[in-house]
């Protein structure tokens, strides 16, 4: 019976571990006037896995197809590339030691700076 009780607790113990190791991603959301953007960070945060932008109170995933590490710049942090569902290019400027975001659409130019949500 003992044997069965520790193959049951151990079971137990790596489905919950498991369990919370799944949920342990990031979620950073930056809010703008026109829109915000959500970024995913993987579980030990040290890399940005989903970019998505909000379209109509839904969250649309964005496709990551270019990063640059800033780290060592004075403002920390990086620049990820992205692509929409119509080929448009955006590029996510993250600040690290100011905590915004400037978003620029590659094609037309146009820039907005979004702020942490708190």
């Amino acid at each position: 019976m003992k044997k069965y009780l520790f193959a049951f607790l151990f079971v137990m113990a790596v489905v919950s571990f498991r369990a919370n190791e799944s949920f342990a991603q990031h979620y950073y959301v930056y809010d703008g006037d026109s829109f915000s953007v959500m970024l995913t960070a993987n579980n030990a945060n040290s890399q940005i896995i989903s970019v998505q932008f909000s379209l109509d109170g839904q969250w649309v995933d964005f496709k990551i197809v270019d990063f640059e590490n800033l780290e060592d710049d004075t403002d920390g942090g990086y620049i990820y590339t992205v692509l929409d569902n119509h080929g448009t290019k955006f590029t996510v400027d993250y600040y690290r030691r100011q905590d915004h975001i400037v978003v620029q659409n590659v094609n037309s130019g146009d820039e907005w700076k979004l702020y942490r949500r708190k």
